[in-house]
């Protein structure tokens, strides 16, 4: 009874926990929405120019990563400072950032305007007439694309300053805001309105890039006039980077970023593996992502709100506060799963007719999703003790537990299935589910490392430089 009692917050942990989760699942929620929105009006284009899209996106998907490594680095000293009451170390943190957006930014757009072609003929590798169209949909796409690379970093760069925080209100008012101008236009560019040509994927790609500029936009407004720490205002009035936060970022952020990398390519090649090439497949796992991703926003609420948490409890040096949330954010992750996966069985059917009408690739589709339920539960334990190691800088085991089961296990299986399906008779749905193993073995190392504390870390202490303020 006492270890189920631990896993339960009162009133106070869960107001500061939802405070957090909520904001960010309602931004995630409303941007997988938005891009639902936009699949659908390039399938409404054509299927081509669908295919083409969601193909460059899957190299997006890998810089994205990218960005989201540079990002959590920062975001693992922000949190702990705010939690230390360290003013000097919040504005140094985050003028590291943004040095590092820009920087960074101009290399993506350099990455992705020369190598994003090429990604895309690699998975659409075929002289087929049909796969030729939706390679020149998606090199259209990527390179616009790429011309908003520092746009897009800065952009994320400020909204995980926010959340680390604790004021994820400010990025969830930017993202709406991003999103209604993307949809917006979308119909207007996508199809030519307003006395715009149909201009299809090309469309598509301006209106994400002008969406994100006026995401940036609010984030700035609010940034400087609505923030009543003024961290904005003072970042530029002295230099506050010092030799020792770019060590310890080097140090504890550089295995999160390339453990962000290292993911987002083996998930590229989980897809083109499983997908094996063959068309109705790739279609087919396209479509169970789109109809799933929408659900699995609320995982990205908890293990956001699971960083931040125990990143400002760890930054206070307090310990045994920061299990004590572990447990309680554990217990509402198990208490939440049985709902997310009803739901997930229950509208994902729905969702699918959005792109396809019941036919062989409808019902392909939901048996992946199918698969992907039973795994859930596990896949949250999982996110859920990764968040609490990197909250801690334990940079280096975060990178083991993420990678080696991935690259040692699950993707051997999934390349040995694949090269082999046709002698061994096997179809999509086998190799996905080989492709699960991972989760298993993340889900016993999980478990032991969490129990070693290795995690209980407080990057604050012992910084002369830096005092609270």
């Amino acid at each position: 009874m006492n270890k189920l009692k631990k896993h339960f917050g009162d009133k106070a942990f869960y107001k500061m926990a939802f405070a957090i989760i909520i904001p960010v699942v309602i931004q995630q929620l409303i941007l997988n929405l938005a891009g639902l929105i936009d699949t659908f009006m390039i399938n409404g284009f054509s299927q081509t120019a669908y295919t083409g899209v969601s193909t460059a996106n899957r190299f997006m998907f890998i810089i994205n990563f990218f960005w989201i490594g540079l990002t959590a680095g920062i975001s693992v000293f922000v949190a702990q400072y705010y939690g230390a009451k360290n003013k000097k170390g919040i504005l140094g943190t985050f003028q590291l950032g943004l040095i590092l957006a820009i920087l960074f930014g101009l290399i993506s757009s350099g990455l992705i305007y020369y190598f994003g072609p090429k990604v895309i003929k690699m998975f659409l590798p075929t002289t087929d007439p049909e796969q030729l169209e939706a390679v020149t949909f998606g090199v259209q796409y990527i390179k616009i694309i790429g011309y908003g690379a520092i746009i897009f970093l800065t952009s994320f760069m400020i909204s995980t300053f926010f959340r680390s925080i604790g004021r994820a209100k400010a990025p969830l008012i930017a993202g709406v805001v991003g999103i209604v101008v993307n949809m917006a236009l979308n119909m207007i560019l996508i199809y030519g309105y307003l006395g715009f040509p149909a201009m299809g994927a090309i469309g598509a790609a301006w209106a994400t890039v002008i969406s994100k500029m006026a995401e940036l936009v609010v984030l700035l407004i609010i940034a400087i006039f609505y923030s009543k720490e003024n961290y904005a205002k003072e970042i530029f009035k002295k230099y506050l980077i010092t030799k020792r936060l770019v060590k310890m970022y080097i140090l504890k952020g550089g295995p999160i970023i390339v453990n962000e990398i290292l993911w987002s390519i083996a998930m590229v090649l989980y897809a083109m593996f499983i997908t094996s090439g063959v068309y109705e497949w790739v279609i087919a796992y396209g479509y169970s992502q789109n109809a799933t991703d929408i659900f699995f926003v609320y995982y990205s609420g908890m293990a956001t709100a699971t960083g931040v948490i125990l990143g400002q409890a760890l930054g206070e040096g307090s310990f045994e506060k920061a299990k004590d949330y572990l447990a309680k954010l554990r217990g509402i992750m198990l208490t939440t799963n049985l709902i997310i996966m009803i739901l997930i069985v229950g509208l994902s059917p729905v969702m699918l007719l959005i792109f396809t009408p019941v036919n062989s690739l409808y019902w392909l589709a939901y048996q992946i999703i199918l698969i992907n339920v039973g795994f859930i539960a596990i896949y949250g334990y999982n996110a859920m003790s990764y968040y609490a190691l990197r909250a801690g800088g334990d940079s280096v085991r975060t990178f083991l537990l993420d990678q080696l089961p991935t690259y040692l296990v699950g993707l051997p299986a999934v390349i040995l299935l694949s090269t082999y399906r046709n002698e061994l008779g096997i179809n999509i749905l086998i190799i996905f589910l080989a492709s699960k193993s991972t989760d298993i073995v993340k889900l016993i190392f999980s478990i032991h490392i969490i129990k070693k504390g290795t995690w209980l870390n407080n990057l604050t202490i012992d910084d002369v430089e830096h005092k609270a303020v």
